[in-house]
């Protein structure tokens, strides 16, 4: 990929742009067995860098900044998939049906997606049976949270998830530092808890 897009430092960046047009390249929350920094192509979409379709693609801006914001007050400011909020990260509006399969800019087409969670992304989404399967499989305790999560719309986050979201948006520099000192926090308490 690097040879393909040699003016682009982050190509990884062009490949998510790519899932609006069809393309279906796995990341490892999608495929367990890839790395961190691996990604799996599944199958093309439209030919993006073909005049035509580049020119379709100009003319398409997106959706405007007043559906934009439809979007994001609709969805709490938050990604829908993970619960992430404005501010710990920079949220961005996804395709649910990608203007490749006939999709439009219209809210109901949109939802909120923090970079993570868009990364993971696949182009066609699963079907209802598929999804019922899954649901089947959870413990009880896992269908009763997921039920509250959809009937909020939304999957609220924990402290513990902002924290990592917060220490993952870190610069590397600091990322040792913190977790030194809650590596020492940590052992402090649990010598602590076994003087007890």
């Amino acid at each position: 990929m690097r040879h393909a897009f040699p003016e682009y430092a982050q190509v990884d960046r062009r490949l998510r742009d790519l899932r609006d047009h069809g393309w279906e390249i796995e990341t490892r929350l999608t495929r367990v067995s890839l790395k961190q920094d691996e990604l799996f192509f599944a199958r093309a979409g439209e030919p993006i860098w073909d005049p035509a379709t580049r020119a379709a693609r100009v003319a398409r801006r997106g959706p405007s900044a007043r559906i934009r914001r439809i979007v994001l007050e609709r969805d709490g400011h938050a990604c829908v998939r993970c619960g992430l909020r404005a501010g710990s990260t920079r949220l961005g509006l996804a395709y649910v049906v990608p203007i490749s399969h006939g999709g439009t800019d219209s809210p109901d087409n949109l939802i909120t997606l923090c970079p993570n969670c868009n990364a993971g992304r696949t182009a066609q989404p699963p079907g209802e049976e598929e999804v019922w399967l899954r649901m089947q499989s959870l413990s009880p305790g896992e269908q009763s949270r997921l039920l509250a999560w959809m009937t909020l719309d939304r999957r609220p986050v924990s402290a513990v998830e902002e924290v990592w979201q917060l220490y993952r948006a870190a610069p590397a520099s600091q990322k040792n530092t913190l977790k030194e000192l809650l590596a020492h926090a940590v052992s402090a308490r649990d010598e602590g808890d076994e003087s007890l």
